[in-house]
């Protein structure tokens, strides 16, 4: 475990050791031959490679001591201790009665810090070393304006933890990658609520969510005929509707954090991405905030 520390450390995205040692069909590839798989195929193939294999190992690496906030943390919080803080756009009683509706253990659900049910990140007054989010980072309806927001929370040369599904291993695997343009246009609408495109999508583009059964190619189909019931909802729902507008890789990610650092629409840049390693449907990223 790392003691406390200005500049919070994880470990490299491949480590050869341990793709050499995980992978006994590569015990006798050189360094060069080891690197050279990984790019071409092993980070495809899921294969393992660095000390990060889930999200527990991940969180080894985050110091108690440190100040964190966590975001959207619902009933199964990522981060527990006694420096961690949490953001939700319900508080726990709310979450507790939610829980409840979804069959999900509402014995888990912390004590919420800070509340604003529109996700509003500057109510928060404070600042940390460590943000965190997961599995929340895909519904942002404003991508730009929420790493902003974020920013602006962490102490100089602080990291946000990013948890994110991989689109290709969940529901989310027949709609078409978020791209950068996507991106900017959404930061120039700057809308409060998702898009009835975003509706459509998640309610009737959307597959199964077993993450096994893509990575055999077992994607089975959109639910195309909710079309319909996706574009009523959308007329007739004045509040939020909660819904992924974003979908990435880790590749895809990393580039449209790279190109919004370049122009300066972030203050940001991506440190690691932990690919998506087989049989599972999320990869982390570890974004720095630059000084």
């Amino acid at each position: 475990m790392l003691k406390y520390m200005s500049k919070i450390s994880f470990p490299s995205n491949l480590d050869i050791l341990i793709y050499k040692k995980n992978n006994p069909d590569l015990f006798n590839f050189t360094d060069k031959q080891l690197l050279n798989h990984y790019s071409v195929s092993g980070k495809n193939e899921g294969r393992i490679c660095n000390q990060i294999t889930n999200r527990h190992e991940l969180i080894k690496y985050i110091d108690k001591n440190t100040s964190c906030l966590e975001i959207g943390p619902f009933d199964c919080p990522v981060l527990i201790g006694p420096n961690i803080k949490y953001f939700d756009v319900l508080n726990k009683e709310e979450l507790i009665e939610r829980a409840i509706k979804c069959a999900r253990n509402n014995n888990n659900v912390p004590y919420i810090d800070y509340v604003d049910n529109t996700g509003n990140l500057n109510i928060i007054d404070e600042k940390f070393d460590l943000i965190l989010s997961c599995h929340s980072i895909e519904h942002q309806t404003n991508f730009i304006k929420h790493l902003t927001a974020v920013s602006r929370l962490l102490k100089n040369n602080g990291v946000y933890v990013v948890i994110c599904p991989d689109k290709r291993y969940c529901f989310d695997h027949f709609i078409k990658e978020t791209t950068i343009a996507d991106i900017i246009n959404m930061n120039y609408i700057n809308n409060e609520k998702h898009t009835m495109k975003s509706v459509i999508e998640h309610r009737a583009l959307t597959c199964h969510n077993d993450c096994e059964r893509h990575w055999n190619n077992d994607h089975g189909a959109p639910t195309i005929q909710n079309i319909k019931l996706a574009i009523n909802e959308y007329e007739t729902t004045e509040g939020y509707i909660d819904v992924h507008s974003l979908q990435f890789t880790p590749e895809s990610f990393k580039g449209i954090i790279d190109i919004l650092n370049k122009n300066n629409f972030i203050d940001f840049y991506c440190e690691r991405v932990y690919p998506t390693l087989r049989n599972s449907n999320e990869f982390y990223a570890v974004l720095r905030k630059e000084k």
